[in-house]
């Protein structure tokens, strides 16, 4: 396994999370966007305390803590009642979509961290039933066309969306996709992955295959993206559908964690099966929660602890199934992560 750092210009997004670290500071961060401080902030640069009361629409005392409390989180400087964003919050502003959704699925969780947390950990199939996180994360519902479920599909893919639009570019620095013509993205969700990678690369086409409602979110996604002409969909569920044949790189990119041992093994198999003689299977995913401190922003990925497996899991698999040149490099984002490869033998 090789340890490897991604870019600081790659990284840079990680630092949304510097200002989400604790519950008070998430929401407090939170109300600021609802009441459109953070936009007025930005329009004007600085403001007198009294002309942001009157455009809040907040009397003094609610105003001071709100205040109290975004200054204290490092998100706004006050001086002489003249208030303004901190040149470190100004700076992770052009990542407001992922500060944005990962304070929107951090506190829409928070009951399951804080209600459920020893649930979770002693009885792992109750806390399934009654978590917030398995009613949102319901793939079922991304089978049969719904508005209900049209809705709750899209709300979780905002954040998977988000996240995977940064995440991929660390992957792109350290794995050289040049190679590659024709790409199978296998539970590629909205399409960020390949779009990402179609944008780098304009000679790759890509498929996306996905659940039926996931692939209308990810088609409409990427519907204005100049790519788009590139990258198709295809509505499939995984557990019953064959692998397409044809590509030289067939991906998982926080995929397999979904899936039980079997099931993923089972994934692993048709995408050695299919790819290409001469062609790559790819595994970008999260390792196991990190020791240490762990901010609030996190809670969506300290629920789903128990999912994350070690890279050697997939090493071997992809081994035994006649795979070679099994490599693995390793990098930390807000978490670790490893991007897995290894290439079929040419006939």
């Amino acid at each position: 396994m090789t340890q490897a750092t991604a870019d600081e210009r790659v990284t840079d997004y990680l630092r949304v999370d510097r200002f989400m670290r604790t519950f008070v500071d998430a929401r407090a961060l939170k109300t600021a966007f609802e009441l459109r401080l953070i936009d007025r902030l930005i329009e004007s640069q600085l403001m007198g305390f009294e002309r942001l009361e009157r455009e809040l629409r907040l009397d003094r005392p609610a105003l001071e803590l709100l205040l109290n409390m975004l200054v204290a989180g490092g998100v706004v400087t006050r001086d002489d009642d003249k208030i303004a964003l901190t040149e470190n919050f100004s700076g992770a502003l052009p990542y407001r979509d992922v500060m944005e959704a990962k304070l929107d699925f951090a506190g829409f969780l928070a009951a399951d961290f804080l209600e459920g947390f020893t649930q979770l950990l002693a009885d792992p199939e109750g806390f399934k039933r009654n978590a917030r996180l398995f009613q949102l994360f319901d793939y079922r519902r991304a089978l049969e066309s719904s508005d209900e479920n049209y809705r709750q599909t899209k709300a979780w893919m905002r954040l998977t969306t988000a996240l995977t639009r940064y995440e991929s570019l660390a992957c792109m620095q350290l794995h050289d996709f040049s190679a590659y013509k024709n790409v199978l993205d296998v539970g590629g969700n909205s399409g960020e992955f390949m779009l990402r990678l179609c944008r780098a690369h304009p000679e790759m086409r890509a498929t996306v295959m996905d659940l039926p409602l996931v692939c209308r979110v990810g088609e409409e996604h990427l519907a204005q993206e100049p790519e788009r002409p590139r990258i198709s969909f295809l509505k499939s569920d995984v557990r019953k559908d064959p692998f397409l044949r044809g590509f030289d790189l067939i991906t998982f990119k926080s995929m397999l964690h979904d899936w039980p041992d079997e099931e993923a093994k089972r994934f692993l198999g048709q995408a050695a099966r299919t790819v290409n003689p001469g062609g790559s299977v790819l595994i970008f995913e999260r390792g196991p929660v990190p020791p240490g401190d762990i901010p609030f922003s996190m809670i969506p990925t300290l629920l789903f602890f128990r999912s994350y497996r070690q890279p050697a899991f997939y090493e071997r698999e992809l081994g035994s199934l006649g795979l070679r040149d099994v490599r693995t490099v390793r990098l930390d984002l807000e978490a670790p992560f490893f991007i897995v490869t290894a290439a079929r033998p040419r006939a």
